[in-house]
């Protein structure tokens, strides 16, 4: 399980998130959508501990793994 409790992020003065909260349970599949700098790929790295929430808590079931696959491609 992932479970995010009441996580702020604010870039400068553009807030994404304000008091987000959600958990995601085994075997659930979850989709991600919404406009360019809405803050999809940061909620993403904060899962995987590469950037912090200003405020709240992430959490994760004892032994699970996060892992993306990033939208640049490597040079040839």
């Amino acid at each position: 399980m992932i479970r995010l409790d009441s996580i702020s992020k604010q870039h400068g003065k553009q807030i994404l998130f304000l008091e987000a909260s959600m958990s995601v349970f085994k075997g659930e599949k979850v989709g991600l959508v919404g406009p360019n700098g809405a803050g999809k790929s940061t909620l993403f790295r904060i899962l995987l501990g590469t950037e912090t929430a200003d405020e709240g808590q992430v959490s994760f079931v004892r032994g699970l793994r996060v892992g993306i696959l990033p939208q640049e491609s490597a040079p040839v």
